[in-house]
């Protein structure tokens, strides 16, 4: 005989999913806003740093 019998009353353990929705337009071009904002922000602290105009008062 079969030492593990397959058990027919056992749930599902994955729950049931919705199927995907992509973002809005909206919410994309922000995200995008702010990687480019981020960018500007390095780019920006990374010549300050790099100049030493940072460190000047």
């Amino acid at each position: 005989m079969n030492e593990n019998p397959k058990q027919e009353n056992t749930p599902d353990p994955t729950p049931p999913q919705e199927p995907h929705k992509p973002y809005s337009r909206k919410a994309r071009i922000l995200a995008w806003i702010g990687v480019a904002f981020m960018v500007f922000l390095v780019i920006m602290y990374t010549y300050s740093l790099a100049s030493g105009k940072i460190m000047e008062i």
